[in-house]
């Protein structure tokens, strides 16, 4: 067992400026204990003229605090003219994604590449 507080157990979230796009990826669990972290992460990229990608290739987990977080920025962005977009999301995470009903909002691609190329 991992104990509480650990480097398994926190999100951590690495940023790279892409042509026409930020991309964040995620790594680790993001749930309430690490929502603010994201949405750090989130107000920093918003602050751009470009769109977002979250790549989640990265990410254990997600619970349903992390989900508004995503789709509080897709509203935010949106307002902006701007859109956000996940990548390389694990078959786990989809199924969450799917049941909390944020596929029906966010579009999801399979890597950033071709996150990027829609834009």
């Amino acid at each position: 067992m991992v104990p509480a507080g650990s480097n398994w157990d926190q999100l951590r979230v690495q940023r790279v400026d892409l042509d026409g796009a930020v991309c964040l990826a995620l790594i680790g669990e993001l749930d309430l204990a690490s929502v603010t972290t994201l949405n750090a992460h989130l107000k920093s990229a918003a602050e751009t003229e470009k769109h977002l990608i979250v790549d989640m290739s990265g990410l254990r987990y997600i619970d349903s605090t992390g989900a508004k977080a995503l789709l509080d920025a897709h509203r935010n962005l949106k307002q902006a003219g701007r859109r956000i977009v996940l990548a390389a999301v694990s078959p786990m995470t989809q199924r969450i994604l799917n049941v909390l009903g944020v596929e029906q909002v966010l579009a999801v691609f399979a890597t950033v590449e071709e996150a990027l190329a829609s834009f």
